[in-house]
């Protein structure tokens, strides 16, 4: 039993960790909506979407290719591959962090609403830190020091904002997100020192300087495919605000980014179980057996399934009483709220075809139905946003779901020879099982 603990304790950690970090999120969205006017809402989650999705990007993708270029090089004792990747990977990072800088500043010159001008720049600036925290996380993940690998991204970082915005309330400050706008790149910034300097040696901007090979070239191929993958697998919720950020008054934004959060928070949950069989799912797709592969990913795509089925029957008959926690501006966002909840339905549905993908080292060949994805999603929402407000980026949204699911499962099939989705899985599961 201790062994199996061993190998379970990282992954009940890191769902754990995960779990505070979204609870903390939602608490901090609800009192923000409670309590600041809607313009300052909207101008408050814009500024934390762009901190999260640009921090992706200025990431370069390396940070999820280190998970396991880094696990494999310490388990391997290869120091100076281990410095030669953190090399490269710092290096193309400065150049994406000057680049999002004079982005950042070439805002306040550009004919857009001052609140969000204000969003991009603050949100940008503590999106630097927050891509070194990341990567940091990685090199801490490689060494199997998990704690480090997750909670100061996942639990200190939004526990901070959630204090002070409970600050800021107390003392009366409600009339400007200004503050908090501020306090984001502080945060980000005192997180990463923090756990660099609990990395120790192990921080990774101590391997800047390497006078090995620059192996950039080999990396940042498999980085930027990652990064595609990454983006549409984590952060479409933060990409719908940035984009609604172009589209929408920071009023409209708000209501938004309260019915996109709700329904990515109940996503999480459904699709937490993935995680856990994710080596079940090396395990069955190693020995060959068909059946025992289909029972898995069938009970896994039923139960997250299950759950999203509960959630969309719930918001359908209880949604404007949860929106009215909000507050009465956001009982709006009811509809919204239903369509992202079926999205992620969507998205639960489709299964781990992008897992069974990777497993086969397919990755780069999937980061192109990325994407595509993403571009539905933009032009979807160019089109239909001017048409139906926040209700058009929501039907946009479901349709570079539905868009990627049905392209992931046509590049599975093959690729693999077979699928990892709900309806795959069913017919698959029946069609093996001898009848009596």
């Amino acid at each position: 039993m201790p062994s199996l603990w061993r190998l379970l304790a990282p992954i009940f950690g890191l769902m754990g960790a995960r779990l505070a970090g979204a609870a903390f999120g939602f608490l901090s969205q609800l009192a923000l909506a409670r309590a600041f006017p809607p313009y300052q809402v909207g101008v408050a989650f814009l500024a934390i979407s762009v901190t999260t999705f640009v921090s992706l990007l200025v990431t370069g993708g390396y940070h999820t290719i280190g998970l396991a270029y880094l696990a494999r090089f310490q388990a391997w004792g290869r120091t100076r591959l281990t410095t030669a990747f953190l090399s490269a990977s710092l290096r193309d990072m400065a150049v994406l962090w000057c680049l999002a800088g004079m982005l950042a500043g070439s805002l306040w010159f550009l004919p857009v609403d001052r609140g969000m001008a204000a969003a991009g720049f603050w949100g940008t600036l503590a999106a630097i830190p927050l891509s070194l925290i990341r990567l940091n996380n990685s090199m801490a993940n490689a060494q199997r020091r998990f704690a480090l690998s997750y909670v100061p991204d996942f639990v200190v970082r939004p526990a901070l904002l959630l204090g002070l915005i409970l600050i800021l309330v107390a003392m009366g400050a409600r009339q400007s997100a200004l503050p908090l706008l501020i306090a984001l790149p502080v945060i980000a910034l005192a997180v990463a020192i923090g756990q660099g300097l609990l990395m120790g040696p192990d921080n990774v901007l101590r391997r800047w300087h390497f006078q090995g090979p620059d192996l950039r070239r080999k990396y940042r191929p498999r980085a930027i495919a990652m990064l595609a993958v990454t983006i549409v697998s984590g952060a479409t919720a933060d990409l719908v605000v940035l984009v609604a950020g172009f589209l929408l008054p920071p009023e409209e934004v708000a209501v938004l980014g309260v019915a996109i959060r709700i329904a990515a928070l109940v996503g999480f949950f459904a699709l937490a179980s993935q995680q856990f069989v994710l080596r079940d799912l090396v395990a069955a797709r190693s020995s060959g057996d068909p059946l025992v592969l289909n029972q898995l990913l069938l009970r896994t795509n039923l139960a997250g399934a299950g759950t999203m089925a509960v959630a969309v029957l719930a918001a359908l008959l209880l949604g404007h009483l949860v929106l009215a926690l909000f507050g009465e501006t956001y009982e709006d966002a009811y509809l919204p709220m239903v369509i992202f909840l079926i999205s992620q339905a969507v998205r639960v549905m489709g299964g781990l075809n992008a897992q069974l993908l990777a497993l086969g080292g397919h990755q780069i060949r999937s980061a192109a139905i990325c994407l595509a994805a993403l571009g539905v999603l933009v032009v979807g929402s160019l089109v239909l946003t001017p048409i139906w407000g926040v209700l058009g980026i929501a039907v946009a949204t479901l349709a570079a779901e539905i868009f990627w699911a049905l392209r992931l499962a046509v590049l599975t099939q093959r690729l693999e020879g077979r699928r990892a989705d709900l309806f795959f899985g069913w017919t698959r599961h029946h069609l093996l099982i001898p009848r009596r």
